[in-house]
């Protein structure tokens, strides 16, 4: 005799699993959320003073490439015996020999100023609407490079004080700002 046993197997529906998986997604969002939430760092803008100007944001592409060719050629010049602009275009560096990129940066016109404790090289632009004047000065070893976009730019004294009354402002570079410049001209 065979007795029949019957057992009914429910079919596999996998709601626990579902439900499961569901709370376990939960759980890691909220707590991804609120980890973020809690380690968010708030980016304070500081502003520069009026006679600054940062080099990524506040200057044009030509105004960008004159100053890296600016200090590309000050990196130069301790081994050079001569250093006027004359020497230093027959040289071939760049912003001082006439090439088709100091064209297209302005065309500036290049010369040595000379104080007691430093020396400069001002560039007057042809194109005024492409770029503004740049003035490099290394007192010491340390060199600076200034703008000033306004009329015609002259100096005879090279100390901050004189450069800020004359209305050139300092380019420095920031490093608290984002690395992509914004393209405020279009």
């Amino acid at each position: 005799m065979s007795s029949a046993i019957s057992v009914i197997v429910p079919p596999a529906s996998g709601r626990r699993e579902t439900v499961a998986v569901l709370l376990a997604a939960l759980i890691v969002v909220l707590s991804a959320t609120g980890f973020i939430a809690l380690h968010r760092d708030t980016a304070t803008a500081t502003s520069l003073p009026h006679w600054q100007v940062d080099l990524r944001s506040g200057l044009n592409a030509a105004e960008q490439g004159l100053t890296a060719d600016l200090l590309l050629a000050a990196d130069e010049m301790p081994y050079l015996d001569q250093v006027t602009p004359e020497a230093l275009a027959a040289e071939g560096l760049p912003p001082f020999f006439a090439d088709a990129t100091a064209t297209a940066r302005g065309g500036h016109h290049w010369q040595l100023i000379e104080t007691t404790d430093a020396q400069g090289w001002l560039g007057q632009p042809a194109a005024k609407e492409v770029a503004g004047a740049m003035l490099m000065r290394i007192a010491g070893e340390t060199p600076t490079i200034w703008l000033h976009r306004d009329g015609a730019a002259s100096t005879s004294a090279l100390d901050d004080a004189a450069l800020i009354a004359a209305g050139w402002r300092q380019v420095i570079t920031r490093f608290d700002a984002s690395v992509t410049r914004k393209d405020d001209q279009h």
